[in-house]
């Protein structure tokens, strides 16, 4: 029986993920990205093979991410504290996607996750490297002064993880698709360092410094 509801939760999961994925993929820059090798894994779709990322569509890779802050953007979007609002199309796709995640399932995704080698993503982002270092001060608080994270305080690594996707996600923090449910505690403490960021410009200038580290 166990086998069985995993089985189906990986083909419900997959097809939904396609669908979305096809329906959406305009909505994205299409990037120029090489050949990605697929898999039949849960994810596989959005994020590409070995979970190496997908931006035509706004998968981030997964490969490299810390295990605990995965599991709780994992848990944040099965319980609605993530992905809820309409207008947040990716957002609404995950947190459909893992809706009825059991903890032990959660668990075995996260796992198999860890266990992806990951691949250092190609720079994306154009900006003043320079001026974004005196901006990320700021960010080492809770980010490290080398981007390796915190998890203490909930702040996951950003070194060597997608500046376009790093881009999207300082924009939801800004208008509150991100970090204004009240039991989201992380997001609530990058809200303000989001919103100090006072134009693009900026963002892309601390996501170039970020790149250099």
């Amino acid at each position: 029986m166990k086998k069985f509801a995993k089985s189906r939760f990986n083909f419900l999961s997959l097809a939904l993920l396609a669908l979305s994925a096809s329906a959406n993929a305009q909505q994205y820059d299409l990037l120029d990205l090489s050949a990605q090798p697929l898999n039949n894994e849960v994810c596989a779709t959005c994020h590409g093979g070995a979970g190496v990322g997908n931006a035509s569509v706004g998968g981030p890779s997964l490969a490299g991410l810390e295990p605990w802050y995965l599991r709780k953007q994992l848990e944040n979007f099965r319980a609605g504290i993530r992905g809820t609002q309409k207008e947040y199309i990716p957002g609404n796709e995950m947190q459909a996607s893992v809706a009825r995640l059991s903890d032990e399932e959660i668990s075995e995704l996260v796992d198999h996750i860890s266990n992806w080698e990951a691949v250092a993503p190609k720079p994306r982002i154009e900006g003043d490297a320079s001026k974004g270092q005196a901006l990320y001060a700021a960010c080492a608080a809770c980010h490290g002064a080398s981007g390796d994270g915190n998890e203490a305080l909930g702040a996951p690594g950003l070194a060597g993880r997608n500046d376009w996707y790093m881009f999207r996600q300082l924009k939801l923090f800004q208008s509150g698709f991100r970090g204004k449910h009240p039991e989201d505690t992380a997001g609530q403490l990058m809200r303000p360092a989001a919103q100090a960021l006072e134009n693009d410009e900026a963002i892309n200038d601390v996501l170039a410094y970020i790149n250099t580290l």
